[in-house]
């Protein structure tokens, strides 16, 4: 006896997400099972949904039990999280045109968007790590420096492979959706307080 047979969008779900876990892990064919059409490119979006639980928990990791939720607080935060999923691919579609590479543009999109999975299932890692005490600091801090290059070199390895472009191509990618994510952490903060 089998079991259900998945929709045709889960599946195409499910290949993002094991697509985005091959690139994580430096494996270019994992861009075989993302679905880099204009349509698939949307359907990655859905990515924004799964991770939600996980930055959900790691906001809690990182502002500790005694941080109070406020309504405007709340509402700031799901500000930042929408506009961090929206802005930087707005602004790659410019980039993309700029350096030759529209016709990847779609691609690119789906692939960024399910590398995040795996992104944020090293920080989850590693908030869970330091949230439990199980290292000392002095190594915490080590193994941070770690995930937090792991979690640039999935970016860089995505922008590379999905765009196809030399390595300081894709470095000059993975500064503009840090330097757009220092931005919009100060906009949160900023809207968070008031």
């Amino acid at each position: 006896m089998t079991g259900p047979v998945p929709s045709p969008r889960m599946a195409r779900i499910a290949g993002g997400v094991a697509g985005g876990f091959m690139l994580a892990r430096g494996r270019a064919d994992g861009l075989a099972l993302i679905d880099a059409s204009p349509a698939g490119a949307w359907l990655s979006f859905a990515s924004m949904w799964l991770c939600l639980p996980g930055y959900l928990a790691l906001r809690l990791l990182s502002a500790g039990p005694a941080a109070p939720v406020t309504p405007r607080l709340f509402a700031a935060e799901a500000i930042g999280y929408v506009l961090g999923w929206f802005v930087f691919p707005l602004l790659m579609l410019g980039l993309c045109e700029a350096i030759g590479r529209q016709a990847r543009f779609p691609a690119f999109v789906a692939a960024w968007n399910w590398a995040k999975v795996p992104q944020l299932a090293v920080m989850l890692a590693l908030a869970a790590i330091g949230a439990v005490g199980l290292l000392p600091l002095a190594l915490l801090d080590t193994v941070a420096l770690f995930g937090l290059f792991c979690v640039v070199w999935i970016a860089w390895f995505t922008a590379r492979t999905a765009l196809g472009v030399s390595g300081g191509r894709a470095a000059l990618v993975v500064a503009i959706d840090l330097v757009l994510g220092l931005f919009l952490t100060g906009l949160t903060i900023t809207l968070g307080r008031g």
